[in-house]
């Protein structure tokens, strides 16, 4: 309806079944639908003419509930997830194939086929652009007409970009981690495109969404590795998902650019060559910098924890941390994705005589704690790691934070002091995405981080000469000095290391009553 507005026209919903007697029926005077559509469904007998304008991408969708496929076991996952993303294409394919036919009966019925110009296209492109920009966020950005391209091998246009991936959520509970880590690496190609490109080339982002499911993470790294020019893929909040992908990375000899994730194994992994670089959080360090915080000024200390990898990872991390100050957690919660009731957490965890929480949670299961804990009599400190910054929590609890004495680990904020660097990304962001200040800025430790790490491959690039991804691994273990957003980096990886970030870069933050992120330590 957006893009019908955007051409003047005023768009009226329809049911898809009447559309040929509203045009019959002078109801309406267009419709858009594809080509395969138009000719079955006869619509071209009720038209003068037909534009063929080939921008957008339409196909059937596949859907189902996310808690049923992740109760499947995995081979039948990747089956599901294999099958829909052949499903996707169908329409488009059987378009292809018969496309001639179509336009033959059309023409012979004597309604006009009009091909749009070059200047037309750009002129449609134009006026559908600002539409682009404002719902490109809500949805995935795995299929947009050029990316879909490469995938498809429908076009060779693009072959001579260096092409970057990314790998994360883009549409489910922790979309805004995706926006934001897409954000920064869009901003950091612009500068490097404008700048005079890399080796010559251009760097080009395709974007695909994984919906925090592993199996959709292993299938979207196989189908990048299949892309040529493809230098590296960034990944996205999700620890479990970035655990899982670890063969197909290493199979593939794919560079991983990790932004967010923080489990501890996805870097330190057994794997050599190690092709994962790091420009976030380990939890290694997580537990203990959290530990060390909560007990500046509490004694009794209870820990509430998501049942996946990375949470496992934050207790063994968190216990460890606690056992040099000769202590162990009076009470150890779980709680599972999707989980809606944590009140039975909560209360064993006050009938234990915690005075401080350390939580590990991603935004929908951290928004349930803090509903129920503001309303519980007794109020317990939290110390909560950062999941909880990557999806749309401040929104879900609001109104319940002023109830609750949160507290979460954060790496950059675009808040307070503001070097060179930073106000010049901070008016990059603004003019780009339309928004009034920084402190609209959604998720900013993931575009800080993604646009570093953008920054940091393309020196790597450079330095190796090639877009041989081997020798990309080995010249980013060798930068010396690279001055980024987050921090300059002095030797940010190490064939030993490949962290760039320490407990040092880490630092407390609250929210404050806009829902910005504020440093408070």
């Amino acid at each position: 309806m957006e893009q019908f507005k955007a051409f003047g026209a005023n768009p009226i919903p329809i049911d898809f079944s009447q559309i040929y007697d509203a045009l019959k029926d002078k109801v309406v005077e267009g419709q858009e639908n594809p080509l395969v559509s138009i000719a079955n469904l006869k619509l071209f007998e009720v038209q003068s003419h037909i534009t063929l304008s080939n921008h957008s991408y339409l196909a059937y969708v596949f859907c189902m509930s996310k808690t049923n496929l992740e109760s499947l076991p995995s081979e039948i996952q990747s089956i599901l997830v294999k099958t829909a993303l052949e499903i996707t294409p169908f329409q488009r394919e059987e378009t292809l194939k018969k496309e001639k036919e179509f336009i033959q009966v059309i023409k012979n019925f004597g309604t006009k086929i009009v091909q749009l110009q070059a200047s037309e296209t750009a002129l449609f492109h134009e006026r559908v652009q600002p539409v682009l920009i404002e719902y490109r966020s809500r949805f995935p950005q795995s299929m947009p007409w050029e990316e879909l391209k490469l995938f498809k091998k429908l076009s060779t246009a693009f072959t001579e970009d260096i092409v970057i991936g990314l790998d994360a959520d883009l549409v489910s509970a922790s979309a805004p981690s995706g926006l934001a880590i897409k954000r920064g690496m869009e901003l950091a190609v612009a500068e490097l495109n404008q700048k005079g490109r890399i080796l010559g080339k251009k760097l080009r982002i395709v974007a695909r969404d994984h919906s925090g499911i592993s199996a959709r993470g292993i299938e979207n790294i196989k189908n990048f590795s299949k892309l040529e020019n493809v230098v590296a893929v960034m990944g996205g909040l999700h620890s479990p998902v970035a655990l899982s992908e670890l063969n197909s990375i290493h199979e593939n000899k794919i560079i991983y650019l990790d932004p967010w994730a923080a489990a501890t194994g996805i870097v330190e992994n057994s794997f050599r060559p190690n092709f994962v670089f790091r420009v976030s959080v380990r939890d290694e360090y997580a537990g203990e910098f959290l530990v060390n915080k909560a007990l500046k000024s509490h004694q009794n200390i209870a820990l509430l924890l998501e049942n996946t990898g990375w949470g496992r990872g934050n207790e063994k991390s968190m216990t460890q941390a606690l056992k040099k100050h000769q202590k162990t957690p009076v009470a150890i919660e779980w709680f599972n994705w999707g989980e809606k009731n944590m009140m039975p957490q909560l209360t064993r965890i006050e009938n234990a005589g915690a005075d401080a929480i350390l939580m590990v949670a991603n935004a929908p299961e951290g928004s349930t704690i803090i509903k129920d804990a503001s309303q519980r009599p007794k109020k317990i400190p939290i110390f909560s790691h950062w999941g909880i910054t990557g999806g749309y929590f401040w929104n879900n609890v609001k109104n319940e934070l002023p109830k609750v004495e949160l507290q979460f680990l954060q790496t950059f904020s675009f808040m307070g002091i503001k070097n060179k660097k930073n106000r010049q990304v901070i008016a990059g962001y603004i003019d780009r995405y339309q928004i009034d200040d920084s402190k609209d800025i959604v998720a900013p430790v993931g575009t800080a981080h993604a646009y570093d790490l953008i920054h940091l491959l393309a020196k790597a690039v450079e330095m190796a000469g090639s877009l041989d991804r081997s020798k990309i691994r080995d010249a980013l273990e060798t930068i010396q000095f690279h001055e980024g957003l987050v921090k300059n980096y002095k030797y940010p990886f190490t064939r030993d290391d490949h962290d760039a970030l320490g407990p040092e870069d880490f630092f407390l933050a609250e929210y404050n009553s806009e829902g910005s992120i504020v440093p408070i330590d």
